[in-house]
């Protein structure tokens, strides 16, 4: 049998970080619920995925 190896590698951007806690912050601040929708959009943005 033969043996398969993957190896996945994430990465984030810089900005995803700052982003997120920006979104944490300011609805910490208004008492309201984020659009989750655009918070997904802008995460799968900042998220790199490989397979090797």
């Amino acid at each position: 049998m033969t043996r398969i190896t993957a190896t996945i590698i994430c990465r984030q951007a810089w900005w995803l970080k700052y982003y997120l806690a920006g979104v944490l912050i300011v609805s910490h601040i208004t008492g309201r619920e984020p659009d989750m929708c655009r918070v997904f959009r802008w995460i799968e943005r900042g998220i790199e995925v490989e397979v090797h």
